[in-house]
């Protein structure tokens, strides 16, 4: 099994180096017009991502070239606004679990590429691929936010749901006036009430009633894939603004892992809470190590804020480890490299999941990752990128 485990390894490095070419230089991209940073009055074309259809399309045509290896199904939970199906990719049966989902704010959608990647990258007739199919089992949902992305009012993406209803003020919490929920602030972390709204109520009480229906898609999704027992880890992929470390360069992603310690206290579960906290450091461990070996991968500590129902601090409480990802703001001609860059982090840790070297990984590469100047502090709950 060992060795079987290694060349699932090199497999998928191969499928990696396949798609990312020859590892950059050290060199940093510039920051002039035409480059990688957003610019003034910039406009972004969305032509290289896929709407809903497209999407649906790439997704059935890599799974009808799967020879059987992977199945697309869709949600009972429906996405709010226009009532489509929200698209779930299963790869493999092997008995350890990865779940990857990406695109739940609306406007964070060159990621949703890096999802169809590994999609396309584990339902190949690689032998690398059908190594990891056979020691994992992964499931990816490409788009969890699929109105958010191309149906809203305006007609260009915005980060909630589209669930208008509330255009007076006060409204729900994380709720945008007149737009809709902030999806990743609704995920249910209580094992026995996946249905819950975690912004309701006494910490750990069960409310029902949650208003999110692709929060409960993603809940959804992770029971069906066996939960905590079926589940070791658990990516959510994003984007955040474009930052600078403390040397001027640019900050290409972030990572974090679960810090709702206060809801673990409140649970009861802080000593169960802290063991998914190091193996979701060995989880950031090896995909901080993996995208090093790419140019523009520099990699900083997300400042995340502590609600229990964000997915990252929700499936770790749950008791899978659970990371998020954020990739640089969106900038010209960049949209290909970040997707690549993405791709990288989360093929890795597919990888270390299926060859074991995942419970081997040092959590000081993690801990050693530095906020970037000025994040001292969190920033307000509602405010933050993630």
């Amino acid at each position: 099994m060992r060795g079987t485990r290694l060349g699932a390894a090199v497999g998928a490095a191969c499928l990696i180096a396949a798609l990312m070419g020859a590892p950059a230089g050290a060199q940093q991209p510039d920051s002039t017009p035409g480059g990688p940073w957003v610019q003034p009055n910039q406009t972004e074309s969305l032509s290289a991502i896929r709407d809903y259809d497209e999407l649906v399309s790439t997704l059935e045509r890599l799974v009808a070239n799967s020879d059987g290896a992977a199945e697309l199904t869709y949600s009972p939970f429906r996405a709010k606004g226009s009532g489509r199906a929200i698209p779930i990719v299963t790869i493999g049966s092997g008995e350890r679990g990865i779940v990857i989902i990406a695109n739940q704010h609306g406007d964070e959608f060159t990621v949703s590429n890096s999802a169809i990647e590994v999609v396309r990258a584990l339902t190949s007739n690689a032998a690398g691929a059908r190594e990891i199919r056979d020691a994992v089992t992964v499931t990816v949902m490409p788009r969890v936010n699929i109105d958010g992305f191309d149906a809203t009012p305006i007609g260009e993406p915005w980060r909630h749901n589209v669930d208008p209803f509330c255009t007076i003020a006060p409204c729900p919490a994380f709720y945008a006036l007149g737009r809709g929920y902030d999806i990743n602030r609704y995920h249910s972390y209580l094992v026995g009430d996946p249905l819950d709204d975690p912004n309701t109520g006494p910490l750990g009480v069960g409310q029902g009633d949650n208003p999110v229906p692709e929060a409960l898609a993603v809940r959804h999704a992770y029971d069906a894939a066996g939960g905590a027992a079926g589940v070791d880890v658990v990516l959510d992929l994003h984007h955040q603004g474009s930052k600078t470390d403390a040397e001027g360069q640019m900050v290409t992603g972030s990572t974090l892992w679960p810090n709702a310690t206060a809801a673990a206290d409140g649970l009861g579960i802080r000593p169960q809470f802290d063991q998914v906290v190091f193996r979701s450091k060995q989880v950031v461990s090896t995909l901080v190590q993996a995208v090093h070996q790419y140019g523009y991968a520099n990699f900083s500590r997300y400042c995340g804020t502590t609600p229990p129902g964000i997915s990252r601090n929700a499936y770790g409480l749950l008791g899978s480890a659970s990371v998020l990802i954020e990739m640089r703001g969106v900038g010209q001609k960049a949209n290909g490299y970040i997707a690549k860059t993405a791709y990288v982090a989360a093929g890795s840790v597919v990888e270390a999941l299926a060859d074991g070297s995942l419970s081997q990984a040092d959590v000081g590469v993690a801990e050693a990752l530095r906020l970037t100047p000025g994040e001292t502090g969190c920033p307000p709950a509602e405010e933050g990128d993630e």
